[in-house]
């Protein structure tokens, strides 16, 4: 593989790991406020009187964001190992 090709492999690979990152970094924001403000109309409309709902949508979208956080993770894994194959 020339020099050229592989240093515009490596180029391309860290806007996508950036674009990703910063869409996570999007993501963890609105889903955050979207659950708060979501749940906070969930225990309105049902009446609970404290923060039931709020607190299970607020879980969830945490929950939604470590498992983004992790599978961007593993992806970059499989990135290295399948590079790794690809010198030898």
């Amino acid at each position: 593989m020339s020099k050229r090709s592989k240093n515009d492999r490596q180029y391309v690979k860290a806007l996508s790991a950036l674009a990703t990152v910063s869409s996570l970094g999007m993501m963890a924001v609105f889903d955050v406020l979207l659950a708060y403000w979501g749940g906070d109309w969930l225990d309105n409309y049902f009446q609970t009187g404290d923060h039931t709902f709020r607190m299970l949508c607020i879980s969830l979208a945490i929950a939604a964001v470590f498992l983004s956080f992790f599978k961007l993770v593993y992806t970059l894994m499989i990135d290295k190992d399948d590079e790794e194959d690809d010198e030898l």
